[in-house]
């Protein structure tokens, strides 16, 4: 089942610690509050943690329904939550309004076991832009030259598919440079092709701890997540990539592909709670691949495929035509363009000619 005590139990710092849960998967499970969850930190243009600034909670519609005050670590929580959007509101006289939109799967009540998500806000002082940080530099990264001879000889080994040696030479070059954040991002990616999951987890917690603002960590443990059919908490961490790299839309095409294996799963006839619960993820799926064709330039013809999936999904086989129509438009010379025209044809044709 894919709503699982690992899908719940979410750290109380942030959803790194979503991600250190996979590597203490034997550590019994931390008292939480109930209902869905919001926990955030605050810091100033300096990064230091921000004391005393009040923040408040808005529906998805604007209505402003609680308020918190950061503790001297910069921290705040609302829990009890039973909607599924909400809106972070800062205003100060000294900084930049922030607005940070927060979704969840699904809605719970007050009294359930709901789900977390974290945020991290970095205030701009008035009339700077917001500092959107360098997430792949690595700061003071000085690398011994056998360290990174080692890795040029991962990455040809990579090329030629050759993954026993590849991971013996990334292998050689954390042992000279245990810091080497590339070394144990490409390590972790040759873990997880191995299918040694708890091998690939341990490097990608390594790289994160070098620097936990890279977005391609928080892809590397979503796609752990999914060989490990943990569709839900894939979801969150796709999102984090999201949020760490807003111009790539990458992400958001991963946490889509995350959401519709996590609604399709779910059966709608079992209970209320289930079909609601599944028309949101298919929903939240819908605007993800939305916002990352518009963020490619509408020119990421894979969104219609991953579209015409959801729609057939959810057994509405005319748009699901029309997104495989829209994507030959873009892709016509794609090898597989007769099979999908045969999809195409039927989709289209009435339920009494479709075979069983």
């Amino acid at each position: 089942m894919l709503r699982d005590t690992a899908w719940k139990r979410v750290h109380r710092s942030c959803i790194v610690a979503v991600l250190m849960l996979m590597t203490c998967v034997a550590s019994s499970a931390l008292a939480r509050p109930q209902g869905n969850v919001i926990h955030g930190k605050v810091r100033g243009p300096s990064g230091r943690n921000m004391s005393q600034i009040i923040v408040q909670l808005e529906t998805g519609n604007g209505q402003q329904i609680n308020q918190a005050l950061t503790n001297n670590e910069g921290d705040f929580i609302f829990t009890g939550l039973t909607e599924t959007s909400y809106i972070i509101v800062i205003s100060t006289p000294e900084f930049n309004e922030v607005n940070e939109h927060v979704d969840f799967v699904r809605t719970v009540g007050p009294d359930d076991p709901g789900e977390r998500r974290t945020v991290q806000i970095t205030l701009a002082p008035k009339g700077e832009a917001a500092n959107i940080p360098a997430n792949r530099t690595v700061a003071a990264q000085s690398l011994p030259k056998g360290a990174r001879e080692a890795l040029e000889r991962a990455v040809k080994y990579s090329r030629e598919n050759k993954s026993a040696e590849s991971i013996a030479a990334l292998q050689e070059a954390v042992k000279i440079f245990p810091d080497y954040f590339d070394a144990h991002l490409l390590l972790g990616g040759e873990y997880l092709k191995a299918e040694k999951l708890n091998d690939s987890i341990n490097e990608f917690e390594q790289a994160r701890r070098i620097n936990p603002k890279d977005d391609r960590v928080y892809r590397g443990f979503g796609q752990v997540l999914m060989v490990q059919k943990k569709y839900a908490l894939a979801s969150q961490v796709f999102a984090e990539a999201a949020r760490l790299n807003p111009a790539d839309p990458g992400p958001l095409m991963m946490r889509a592909g995350a959401l519709i294996e996590y609604a399709s799963a779910l059966n709608p006839a079992s209970s209320k709670e289930a079909a609601t619960e599944r028309e949101t993820a298919f929903g939240m799926a819908e605007k993800s691949l939305t916002q990352a064709f518009e963020l490619s330039g509408k020119k990421l013809a894979t969104t219609h495929l991953q579209l015409a999936r959801l729609y057939e999904k959810k057994g509405d086989r005319a748009k699901a035509a029309d997104q495989l129509e829209l994507y030959l438009k873009m892709v016509p010379n794609d090898k597989k363009a007769d099979s999908i025209r045969a999809a195409i044809k039927t989709l289209r044709s009435p339920s009494s000619e479709r075979k069983p």
